[in-house]
């Protein structure tokens, strides 16, 4: 059995203060697993279960657009339009169910109506049940009840599970606040209960803790679609052919269906801010409707927002957030430790990517997983 688990938005530097805790256990510790750009919760997880790079899942934020329409939308609610067939054959659950092994899932992104896994407990799920506005404690319990229960059952080979605790409060309080780190020590009380109940099983297992991204506290905040409004491209906003988007985050996505020329233009323009820290324009073969044209991305400690007016801003309360281009701004990347009959008891390698979970999963399993990312090698145990 592999267990994979998943704490939602807790940097590599904040970690590293507990650290020992699992590296005096054995675990083996990845101090870095290096996260993606925009460095937020729906594009890491979509990277971490596929093993891809965006311009193959197709997966480029928590929030996107109709290219046609510019509507926006939020993924949430594991939104039908991205959460389809073509993504569910990337993920290291249909690799699985090829092979005849099954998969549980809870609480992960994305994962709304994949057939390839057999028991499937979505987030959105789990609120309704707890009917009324569900508090993150609550929601957790869910997700450790359920995964304790599924890995008790033995009826899995796959588990993967997301907590989103620490992530909700370091937003609403800051990374580093009181109520941050109380929470992150009960989100370890339950790994605790989960390791204690893997230990206490009668099968292998392999054990995996990573976090998706981190934090960084706010200082300003910046209103790109405000700016076009105020711009001699404010007729081109007006009737849809441009817009940002995004959810209060270090980036936002910038699409157009204006001609490439034009569309420089308004990057070259953007790039003079000093809110900017560079405006990246996407690339790529792959096409559709939701993909943008670029990402513009903030200055460390400057949050955007996609609001035009009379739009009010949603996010001024917000203490900590996330988005950033990892490789400007450290403390967005996360950390993975792992334990069991398939790893190297107490090896500690420097850094990996978010793409290389599902590879080095499947290498466990010993089936194939076609993606972008490699196993990592490292931390993989040699049999003779």
């Amino acid at each position: 059995m592999n267990v994979l688990l998943s704490l939602d938005g807790l940097s590599y530097q904040i970690f590293e203060r507990r650290a020992q805790q699992f590296v005096g256990k054995g675990f083996s510790y990845c101090k870095k697993m290096i996260t993606t750009f925009p460095s937020v919760t729906f594009h890491a997880h979509a990277a971490a279960i596929t093993g891809n790079n965006p311009d193959k899942h197709l997966v480029f934020d928590n929030v996107v657009a109709r290219l046609q329409t510019m509507e926006r939308i939020e993924l949430y609610k594991d939104h039908d339009s991205i959460c389809n067939e073509a993504l569910h054959k990337q993920t290291l659950f249909y690799s699985l169910a090829r092979n005849g092994l099954r998969s549980c899932c809870i609480h992960w992104p994305l994962t709304t109506g994949n057939p390839y896994i057999q028991h499937l407990v979505t987030e959105s799920s789990s609120k309704k049940k707890l009917q009324g506005a569900a508090s993150v404690v609550e929601i957790d319990n869910v997700a450790l009840h359920e995964t304790i229960q599924t890995i008790e059952s033995e009826a899995y080979d796959f588990i993967a599970a997301r907590f989103v605790g620490y992530d909700a409060l370091s937003h609403h309080y800051g990374k580093d606040s009181m109520e941050a780190a109380e929470y992150l020590e009960r989100l370890f009380e339950h790994i605790g209960q989960i390791d204690l109940t893997l230990r206490k099983s009668q099968q292998p297992y392999n054990l995996f803790l990573f976090s998706d991204h981190g934090q960084s506290d706010v200082q300003s905040f910046f209103y790109p679609n405000e700016i076009l409004a105020q711009s001699r491209w404010r007729e081109q906003l007006s009737n849809k052919q441009i817009r940002f988007v995004g959810d209060g985050s270090g980036s936002l996505l910038f699409y157009s269906s204006l001609c490439h020329l034009q569309n420089r233009e308004i990057m070259d323009c953007f790039n003079q801010f000093t809110e900017v820290n560079h405006f990246y324009e996407i690339t790529g073969e792959a096409r559709s409707e939701y993909k943008p044209v670029g990402i513009l991305d903030l200055n460390h400690k400057v949050c955007g927002e996609d609001i035009v007016a009379p739009e009010q801003p949603k996010y001024m309360e917000m203490k900590s957030l996330h988005g950033y281009h990892p490789s400007n701004v450290d403390e967005m990347n996360g950390f993975m430790v792992c334990m069991g009959e398939g790893i190297e008891k107490g090896k500690t390698i420097e850094e990996a990517h978010l793409q290389n979970i599902a590879p080095t999963i499947a290498e466990l399993f010993q089936i194939s997983h076609e993606c972008d990312g490699t196993k990592i090698n490292d931390m993989i145990r040699e049999y003779e």
